[in-house]
């Protein structure tokens, strides 16, 4: 099975989390309506990936379904969120995001690691945690993870 990376939109996403945008006119926006967890601290982190080039072989995928995840980039050129609804592999989605752009991944929702292209990328990342376990990681058959279609 191949999935194809699409360009991210809120709209698009929306059913997976929120994207984490900076707002064009002046002040403040908010993002927490997608924030959620169990009553756990928070934990703030940083992450720095090694980049990839697409197509890619997908062989599991995780979820936290004690809290949701954001990644906001520092260094970041291209990047690849892959979500799921479900750990069955056709609800698998791919989106393409740019530099600028993080994103909130839902509670309890199906992804893979994070996967910068073009070059290595650093990102903060969100979410609540406690010595507990709250990351759930599945097999799944062998699911390429192709650039999008031109």
């Amino acid at each position: 099975m191949t999935v194809r990376v699409v360009p991210v939109t809120a709209e698009n996403f929306s059913p997976y989390g929120q994207l984490v945008v900076a707002s064009e006119t002046y002040g403040r926006e908010s993002f927490s309506a997608s924030l959620s967890h169990d009553h756990r601290p928070v934990a703030l982190s940083t992450t720095h990936v090694r980049a990839v080039q697409l197509p890619i072989t997908m062989k599991q995928l995780e979820r936290h379904p004690f809290s949701s995840q954001t990644f906001v980039p520092m260094e970041v050129s291209r990047w690849v969120v892959v979500v799921s609804a479900s750990p069955e592999l056709s609800d698998i989605r791919g989106f393409m995001v740019g530099p600028g752009v993080g994103v909130t991944i839902g509670r309890g929702i199906w992804h893979y690691q994070l996967t910068a292209l073009d070059a290595d990328a650093k990102f903060v990342v969100l979410m609540w945690k406690d010595h507990s376990t709250d990351e759930e990681i599945v097999s799944i058959p062998p699911v390429e993870l192709a650039a999008p279609s031109n």
